[in-house]
């Protein structure tokens, strides 16, 4: 479960967020809502232990983030388009940060390469990805190793209508397992993408609400 308790963030005299109050339970999937600049990414960033809070706390099962863990363990994150190294290929890309943590299932990472149609240009210079491609790259280092969360922000972005099609049902999947998934998206695109509760970031606050209510 993540908890955020009375969070509040902001850059010099600029507040983004105020004494926000949240819970995100285990096995659920989240939608956060709002126009650009509303505060959707910092959101994501105050979770996984990219940014820290002005005030207040994030924990995750538990365990506040800055005690033990300055980041979010067992998640897959996905947070304002994460470049990798351009003379590597594709799978050189993944497997070096795959050695971090050494958890990766490289079966599944396979599994996931097919999925998407990257198959055939994995072992390809990430210099001669497309938008689409390099898309593609992100949305499997974040899966790769089964996490427990998964963070992702505009996950779908630059993908073809088969591969969006596929990146849902992937999705789909991962949650059979219990896993928990926090989302955002354009406004254009429908709010059940992926289904789930729906977290509007509007005017400095974030709150949870009832889909269709």
């Amino acid at each position: 479960m993540i908890e955020l308790v009375d969070i509040s963030k902001k850059f010099k005299d600029v507040t983004i967020l105020e004494n926000v109050n949240l819970v995100f339970e285990d096995g659920k999937r989240y939608y956060l809502k709002g126009i650009n600049g509303s505060g959707k990414s910092v959101l994501l960033k105050l979770i996984v232990g990219y940014l820290k809070p002005n005030s207040g706390y994030v924990a995750i099962d538990g365990e506040k983030l800055g005690n033990k863990n300055e980041f979010i363990k067992d998640a897959g994150v996905f947070i304002n388009s994460p470049e990798f190294l351009d003379s590597l290929t594709g799978l050189q890309n993944l497997e070096y940060l795959g050695k971090i943590r050494r958890r990766v299932d490289n079966g599944y990472r396979d599994h996931l390469i097919e999925r998407l149609g990257l198959s055939e240009d994995i072992n390809k210079s990430y210099s001669a990805y497309s938008l689409g491609m390099k898309q593609k790259l992100r949305i499997i280092q974040a899966m790769m190793e089964k996490p427990k969360y998964l963070i992702m922000d505009e996950p779908l972005n630059a993908l073809d209508e088969d591969s969006r099609s596929e990146m849902i049902n992937i999705v789909a999947e991962y949650l059979s397992c219990d896993n928990t998934l926090i989302y955002t998206s354009h406004e254009y695109e429908a709010e059940d993408i992926f289904n789930g509760e729906v977290v509007e970031v509007k005017n400095r606050t974030a709150k949870r609400y009832e889909k269709n209510k």
